[in-house]
């Protein structure tokens, strides 16, 4: 190996460790490489990625903590300080026993903490002491995420007892951390099993505090709902979608974008479980989207990630409302462009839920969003929507006396619904219906037919 030459010739004391040697060890290919040494070696970093023809980068601001990134190729290797005087020192205070695991690349030797290569040969996810969890309470969630990457791998009954009993210290992480483990537990190739154990180990209500737990439950009871059950079968459909609907694929930041509008959707359903007493009494009930939109915005979401999710949910409680009645072309065309571009995702996830709502079968109601869906789909022709062509401009409107203002982008607005709905084709039926509908009294400076019911053609 070319660093463990260098490391010899520059007799610096550095060690492969943690995750990248457990996934050698289990045969998982990678691309990032963890290392540690000593500080008096730092200047190693430099000679090898001289060496290499690599790009250096530094993260972190206190020197103890800064990490050492190399660039090399497709690699990425990765340099931090040892966690105490040795290596041994550094493993006993790591993780998981499965992480606890070191490689000199000058001695060649190998180092462990103990039962680390035997819980790799059992499978088993075990916390390297109890005190890790108050050092990092992050490593709690970090194992669940290890249960959804690493196949057949369990979490041991000990390290579970101790993270239910330590599940509070997940409030004091920052947002941002948090976040960056649910997106990979979310994009995982089991994110089901994931929100499962998050239920199940009482982290699921520390990570949303917004979330109100019905009466009589505890914490880790949630997976018992029948909306959290829905929300975990969502999960499971959607890593089997690009096998069923082959021209509608899903990307990554799609995937992750349709996982928090089921996860949030099925926290709502789970609120409105327990508040049964308020719609007895009719007291209002928020919109689908608002409990959303307050969880990303504390978790700091970037503004066209919540504008997103919060689009989808509200335009996925009108579609369902939309399939409970007869609906025309000329209607489906105008709530497409309603939508506008998210449409394609709001079918997806349309047809998600109700694959993940259902046990035996469509009902009648199932059914006629299934079909609505795909009247959808067929008008989008793939998923590209495009906007009406301008038959009339603010120019057209102010001819008939409008002052520059709101008023000429109301007119502007009915004109472009009437297209949609197929009732305007070209400029000319366009003008005629401006003149009829909005052409002023002489003498008058407001429209008489602008408000009101007068103003619908």
């Amino acid at each position: 190996m070319h660093l463990a030459s260098i490391a010899k010739r520059e007799r610096a004391e550095v060690y492969l460790v943690g995750g990248t040697i457990r996934d050698l060890t289990l045969g998982r290919g990678r691309q990032d490489y963890d290392f540690v040494l000593h500080q008096r070696d730092m200047t190693f970093v430099h000679k090898l990625c001289q060496e290499l023809k690599g790009h250096l980068f530094s993260m972190g601001k206190d020197e103890k903590q800064r990490v050492y990134r190399i660039l090399t190729g497709n690699e990425i290797l990765d340099f931090n300080s040892i966690d105490g005087s040795t290596i041994q020192e550094d493993l006993n205070k790591r993780d998981f026993t499965i992480n606890a695991m070191a490689y000199s690349l000058r001695d060649h030797r190998f180092y462990s903490h103990p039962g680390s290569e035997e819980d790799i040969d059992k499978k088993v996810i075990r916390m390297v002491s109890s005190e890790g969890f108050r050092r990092d309470p992050l490593r709690m969630i970090r194992g669940v995420r290890y249960l959804c990457i690493l196949e057949g791998f369990q979490l041991d009954e000990k390290t579970k007892g101790v993270i239910r009993g330590k599940s509070g210290l997940v409030r004091g992480i920052s947002v941002e951390r948090i976040k960056m483990e649910m997106d990979r537990i979310l994009l995982s190739p089991k994110p089901f099993l994931g929100m499962r154990e998050l239920a199940a180990l009482g982290l699921f209500p520390e990570i949303f505090p917004e979330l109100q737990i019905p009466g009589g439950l505890k914490p880790m009871d949630l997976f018992r709902l029948d909306a959290f059950s829905q929300c975990l079968r969502f999960f499971r459909c959607l890593g089997q979608w690009n096998g069923w609907e082959g021209d509608l694929p899903i990307h990554t930041e799609e995937m992750l974008i349709l996982s928090y509008v089921a996860l949030f959707a099925g926290m709502r359903r789970i609120r409105v479980t327990g508040n049964q007493w308020a719609r007895e009494k009719s007291i209002p009930q928020e919109s689908p989207s608002h409990l959303a939109y307050e969880i990303m915005t504390r978790m700091k979401f970037s503004n066209r990630f919540k504008e997103l999710v919060k689009r989808l949910m509200d335009h996925h409680a009108n579609l369902l409302k939309l399939s409970r009645s007869t609906v025309g072309q000329k209607d489906l065309r105008q709530f497409i462009h309603h939508v506008g571009t998210p449409v394609r995702l709001l079918i997806i996830f349309s047809l998600l839920d109700q694959r993940a709502s259902v046990d035996n079968g469509l009902s009648r109601k199932d059914q006629k969003l299934v079909r609505l869906c795909h009247r959808i789909k067929a008008l989008c022709k793939g998923g590209k929507i495009m906007p009406p062509p301008t038959l009339i401009t603010g120019r057209d409107v102010m001819r008939l006396g409008y002052e520059p203002g709101p008023v000429v982008g109301h007119i502007l607005h009915c004109v472009r619904e009437k297209q949609i709905r197929g009732e305007i084709g070209d400029r000319q039926q366009a003008l005629i219906f401006l003149r009829e509908t909005f052409g002023k009294k002489e003498g008058s400076h407001t429209s008489p037919r602008f408000f009101g019911p007068e103003t619908e053609a």
